[in-house]
């Protein structure tokens, strides 16, 4: 609700009194809202509704949303934005429209009121009659805050709002109102939606993005880690009451507050959703509210059940129309049912375990029972965890375990493992330990511990559960993951003949238990050598999986794809691969990780490993990488996730650091380290950083160094692997007469087979162009730097262009404009080359420059954003107080014209500081 309206002068007496209104004229903003606040965060995404108002026929903007959700906010930003411009803007709230009689009556009010404010100010302003539409009427904006206080009850059963959008469409020309309120008014919107005439905000659009988040806590002088900001997100759901508190609270607590806590049963918003959502409802509504509050989004068949109340379905209803926090959710598992948004969602559950704590557990005991048997699997394991009961879980694991896993809810299958770890074992969870273990580089000592514990239980089954359909099913399943992680050839033989032997066995009529299958076998084959046969196998698994919306088995099937695409020089298909896996990665998925990541649960496998694809991708096509998501995933390893997403992450991230001065030393000693350690099992990703690794050692510690991680590499990728040859060749210099080397790197180039990557082909074929260049040989550096384009094109790779100083880019500014149909590719290099700086970015070759904008200490606190660290945290390491950092980084926002950490990363990164 906005602040009362400031007491507004009596109109002058010559103005004529034809309405008993006149005499109490209020059409200023409030005291509390004519000012911009220094809290105050302007978002342009939101600006695109009130320029629909300003069209020809749109005639109302409404916004219906819950209590504290920053309707007043946005609004009276709109209105100092237009009064700013010199457009009118007058505002009101229901509270001056309660007395009216009906929807009539509100409208003339309102046009009648703001007509007669109009004159005097007209005299006064002049210039503000001159604001027209489209038409050539004068604009004049209408704000009518809280129009649910304007409600009250009419004799003939309706309120005095029935009808109200289509009586307020009725106004002059030129008057545009934009109306808010908690409830919409019972009304027929859809034919003024369709004619254009009624602009209507959409169900969640107040919400704080995760970007928004952090720039908001900018604001209020408050530096989030990207943990915290996840965190924050998601309890609050973006909610700005709940986000203001929560930002109140951190800064009266400190750093040092964890975030986690911060929920709906936090005092503070528990008092506000009691006060503002809970209190007006009566004791029959408020106990259906609590009781189908079992999870986010409900059933509605459940909330009867769980209510007992065959009427539950209208008291929800009614309270969605009452607030905002609950919504309609057309497809709830286990049919249509209603949201509740995440922060009274907490409120209702904590405040239902405090007043009975047993009638709680029997609900979600009751709710798991009812989603199992609709065959809800997810719902029913989610409902399980509070039911605290092992044996229910462990059932709903062995049931809808193996199909959870494959669509992706790794982590719900984790926290139920989990929760059972220590009280409940059997083949069905031991298997679906080792399906969660990572495919790349796992724990091969707990993989041998698990796959005896699984076989040890088969073998000790009871003679009841032995040869029963699903006992079957896991005991195949158990020999497929034998097959995944077999190590020798035998034994990989051994293995694949079992599977093969076993098309048409019954446990493979199950779809997910047969791709999985098929997978295993795609993989034996790649380890034997057919990698043909492999790709063949498994992106025949990847559609069928995603068609059936397997999503953690299209991306591990996609990669294992692409893994044997590359061993056969496909790096096309392997290109292909890559982007499909890398456009499952939406913004949302992006969230998600970030907030399951702060909350200390390892990744998903599904949507980390694509949203890492989708960085590969960038960083590859020089656009621009997320720090922040690379730091959140490189951390993954450290809470049991695949490190098939942890390393390559931290390899990017590790990579943007590596040509700066200040980070150059520490970012190529870890890249070495984790080239001796990892490289061999992460080959794909180590070969990323391959030349740049050479580069930076050539330059910091010199020749004879550079040829021991020359050696380092050869021994984790392999001495005949391409990237082993190419940096071979970059150790020796090209002369006039060529290079030794250079026959024997132009055949492994052509035969494109011994490569981890695509881009390290083009990275050869760059390599021999600069030789023919410096050779004299002009014709053939024109024909291999051609190759080299044409590949890049076709793989999205402009990466090998701007290493080694910029020497592909360098070989391309001199041929602009005789390259063909490859001229606008070369000429988009080069776009990529001058947007990142890169002759101008201090280099490892180079003294450190001094940027003329930053202090020395500024400098030093900008290089540790990147890092995945609190300011407490930044604090300790560089031996100065909490203070003196914040004092810092405000004064690097600023000068950086930067709100928040990620956007000042990003900047720095663009101008070359990083």
């Amino acid at each position: 609700m906005a602040p009362p309206l400031s007491p507004v002068p009596p109109l002058p007496p010559a103005t004529p009194l034809t309405s008993p209104l006149a005499t109490t004229v209020a059409f200023g903003l409030p005291a509390g809202l004519a000012e911009e606040p220094a809290w105050y965060l302007h978002r342009p995404r939101l600006d695109s509704l009130l320029e629909r108002l300003r069209g020809p026929d749109a005639r109302i903007l409404v916004i219906w949303d819950a209590a504290g959700s920053g309707k007043t906010t946005v609004m009276a930003g709109w209105a100092r934005q237009l009064r700013a411009d010199g457009q009118r803007a007058d505002w009101f709230t229901g509270s001056d429209l309660d007395d009216a009689r009906d929807a009539d009556e509100i409208r003339q009010r309102l046009t009648l009121r703001s007509e007669i404010a109009a004159q005097p100010e007209r005299t006064a302003h002049p210039e503000l009659t001159a604001q027209t539409d489209l038409t050539g009427h004068r604009l004049r904006f209408v704000f009518v805050d809280d129009l649910h206080l304007a409600e009250r009850p009419a004799l003939n059963g309706h309120t005095n709002l029935t009808g109200i959008l289509e009586a307020l469409v009725d106004t002059p020309p030129g008057v545009r109102l934009v109306v808010a309120g908690r409830r919409r008014p019972v009304a027929g919107t859809a034919p003024m939606e369709a004619a254009g005439v009624l602009i209507e905000c959409p169900d969640g659009a107040l919400a704080f993005t995760l970007e928004e988040t952090f720039e908001l806590a900018a604001l209020h002088r408050i530096d989030l880690s990207a943990d915290d900001g996840a965190v924050l997100r998601h309890h609050t759901g973006g909610w700005a009451t709940g986000l203001a508190l929560a930002l109140t609270w951190r800064r009266a607590e400190g750093a040092a507050l964890d975030l986690r806590r911060f929920d709906g049963d936090n005092p503070a918003v528990a008092d506000y959703l009691a006060a503002e959502v809970v209190a007006g409802l009566d004791s029959g509504d408020r106990a259906v509210l609590m009781q189908s509050a079992l999870s986010e989004v409900v059933a509605l068949e459940l909330a009867v059940e769980v209510a007992n109340r065959d009427d539950a379905g209208d008291v929800l209803e009614r309270l969605a129309r009452h607030t905002a926090l609950i919504t309609r959710e057309p497809a709830a598992p286990g049919g249509p049912g209603y949201r509740y948004h995440p922060i009274l969602l907490a409120y209702l559950q904590a405040e239902g375990r405090r007043q009975d704590a047993g009638a709680t557990t029997a609900r979600h005991l009751l709710a798991s029972h009812w989603y199992a048997h609709r065959a809800c699997g997810a719902a029913a394991l989610e409902q399980s965890l509070p039911a605290n009961d092992p044996d229910l879980v462990s059932e709903l694991l062995e049931r809808f375990g193996l199909g959870l896993v494959v669509s992706g809810a790794t982590d719900l299958v984790r926290q139920a493992l989990d929760h059972i770890d220590g009280r409940v074992a059997s083949t069905a969870t031991l298997c679906l330990r080792l399906l969660l273990e990572p495919p790349y580089a796992p724990a091969r000592r707990r993989v041998h511990q698990l796959l005896a514990a699984a076989d040890a239980a088969v073998q000790g089954a009871s003679d009841q559960t032995r040869g029963t359909a699903r006992s079957d099913q896991w005991a195949f399943v158990l020999e497929i993951l034998h097959s995944f992680h077999a190590a020798e050839r035998s034994e990989i033989e051994s293995h694949l003949e079992t599977l093969q032997a076993a098309t048409s066995a019954p446990a493979r009529e199950a779809l997910a238990v047969d791709l999985l299958a098929a997978t295993a076998e795609g993989r034996c084959l790649d380890k034997l050598g057919q990698p043909g046969p492999a790709e063949d196998i498994l992106r025949e698994v990847a559609d069928s999986a995603r068609l059936a919306e397997f999503n953690w088995l299209f991306l591990l099937a996609s990669d294992l794809a692409a893994t044997a695409a590359g061993h056969a020089g496909n790096w096309l298909h392997v290109a292909m691969l890559e982007g499909q896996m890398a456009a499952t990665a939406p913004a949302a998925a992006r969230t998600a990780t970030l907030t399951q990541l702060a909350a200390g649960l390892p990744v998903d496998y599904a949507t980390g490993r694509a949203l890492l694809y989708a960085m590969i991708q960038r960083y590859e096509a020089c656009e621009p990488v997320d720090p922040v998501t690379l730091a959140m995933l490189s951390t993954a390893a450290a809470i049991g996730a695949d490190t098939g997403v942890s390393v390559p992450a931290e390899v990017l991230l590790l990579l943007g650091q590596l040509e700066n001065v200040a980070h150059a030393r520490q970012a190529l000693d870890r890249l070495i380290l984790l080239m001796r350690e990892v490289g061999a099992e992460h080959p794909r990703a180590l070969s990323l950083c391959c030349i740049p690794l050479i580069e930076v050692s050539g330059a910091l510690d010199g020749r004879a160094e550079a040829q021991l991680v020359v050696r380092l590499i050869e021994r984790a990728l392999g001495e005949d692997s391409l990237e082993s040859l190419v940096i071979r060749f970059l150790l020796v210099p090209p002369t006039r007469t060529g290079h030794p080397a250079e026959e024997r790197l132009r055949a492994a180039a052509l035969e494109e087979r011994a490569a981890w990557r695509g881009s390290t082909i083009v990275s050869a074929w760059l390599a021999l162009a600069h030789v023919a260049e410096v050779s004299g040989r002009h014709v053939e550096s024109d024909a291999r730097l051609l190759r080299a384009l044409r590949l890049a094109s076709r793989l999205g790779c402009e990466r090998p262009f701007l290493a080694l100083g910029g020497q592909g880019s360098g070989l391309i500014r001199g041929r602009i404009g005789r390259l063909g149909d490859l001229d606008d590719f070369a000429r988009h290099i080069l776009q990529c080359a001058d947007e990142l700086h890169a002759p101008a970015r201090p280099s490892v070759q180079e003294h450190s420059r001094s940027s003329p904008t930053l202090t020395q200490r500024e400098r030093e606190l900008l290089r540790e954003l990147p890092f995945h660290q609190s300011v407490a945290e930044i604090a300790r390491k560089r031996n100065v107080s909490p203070n003196t950092v914040k004092t810092h980084l405000r004064n690097i926002y600023q000068k950086l014209e930067a709100t928040n950490r990620t956007d000042a990363v990003a900047i720095a990164q663009d101008r070359g500081l990083l």
